[in-house]
């Protein structure tokens, strides 16, 4: 649900971009017609985007009810009003909105209208002061968006806030944040000491976020890094983490065998699973490993691992359009070709 209403955010804008084609005359706007469509607005589990673009057509003549929307009890009708409201940008709307924002009880409804006042600042209106309140919202979903808007539409001191957020902020904005420095990539560098600090937070999914993130900033010795995290964390999740960064190295030495070994041998099952899918994609060899058989059985496999691993190991090179490890003189796999599509 979460990530769908997410993805209707996101959508939802790039189609909300679409206006009266020039020389195309506006929609009438039919009182009674408003009415229907801000009904529209709120029905089906996730409520009516083509509703939602006539409005926004209409335009002005709808905010009024537009704005009575946003009392609707049906959370899909509020997001909806936000979005064409947004859109329109009348001067009506932006008080409309931070009242939104302010008592909304729907977390999606507030992320909604924090992100889309970006539409009032291309219209000229400072809207960063109420987008900073956002950040403190008791929900992180609203928080993260507040964040997001600030990223991509140049917050003017966007440093000073990313580096407030990375030493003191909740997990889930420092998430996000450290999901943008990775993005920032080189540029990202100056945040590590920052980064750093997060690896030793007491939640360990923002840890692993973390481990991403440094791993995706270093210039060399991620494995050391990576092996020395895997043995000094023991939740699975941290473990896993770090079995799965790996992939995240641009060109990983051969001897990341040893690490997916490691978690092979992990008392976790989950651990164990992820660790022999990455082993068997990184060196394409099946050795008949399950994690959940008992040890006994996974040992033998494992044993199977290591002879073949030693017989070939100075021989294996990487390869980055395929992005594992091959033998000299192996074939490229071809994709199956489909059969063709019989005429209707």
């Amino acid at each position: 649900m979460g990530k769908l209403r997410v993805s209707l955010l996101t959508f939802g804008l790039v189609l909300l971009g679409r206006v009266v084609v020039a020389g195309e005359a506006p929609p009438a706007a039919d009182p009674e017609r408003i009415t229907k469509l801000c009904k529209q607005l709120g029905e089906g589990e996730y409520g009516n985007m083509g509703a939602c673009e006539q409005l926004i057509q209409i335009g002005a003549p709808a905010m009024p009810q537009l704005i009575e929307t946003l009392k609707d009890k049906r959370p899909a009708a509020r997001w909806w009003a936000v979005a064409a409201i947004a859109r329109i940008t009348a001067d009506e709307g932006y008080p409309a909105l931070l009242k939104v924002l302010a008592t909304d009880t729907d977390s999606f409804v507030r992320s909604t209208a924090v992100y889309y006042l970006r539409h009032y600042r291309k219209k000229g209106t400072d809207i960063w002061p109420e987008v900073e309140k956002a950040l403190g919202d008791k929900d992180a979903e609203v928080a993260r968006w507040a964040l997001r808007l600030m990223v991509e539409d140049g917050y003017p001191d966007l440093d000073k806030k990313l580096r407030e957020i990375l030493a003191k902020g909740s997990s889930e904005l420092r998430s996000y944040a450290l999901q943008h420095v990775r993005d920032m990539g080189d540029k990202g560098k100056p945040y590590m000491p920052l980064v750093r600090q997060i690896l030793t937070a007491e939640d360990w999914r923002i840890r692993c976020d973390a481990i991403h993130t440094t791993v995706a900033l270093m210039d060399t010795g991620q494995l050391d890094f990576l092996r020395e995290t895997f043995q000094k964390h023991k939740e699975p999740g941290v473990r896993e983490c770090c079995l799965r960064c790996i992939t995240v190295i641009p060109e990983p030495p051969v001897e990341a065998f040893e690490l997916f070994v490691a978690g092979t041998q992990s008392d976790d099952e989950k651990v164990r699973d992820t660790a022999s899918k990455l082993l068997t994609k990184a060196y394409k060899q099946y050795f008949g490993y399950d994690a959940k058989q008992p040890l006994p059985v996974r040992e033998h496999a494992i044993k199977k691992w290591r002879e073949w691993y030693e017989a070939n190991r100075a021989k294996l090179t990487w390869d980055p359009e395929r992005r594992r490890f091959v033998l000299p003189g192996e074939k490229v796999e071809k994709p199956e070709s489909k059969a063709p599509k019989p005429k209707e």
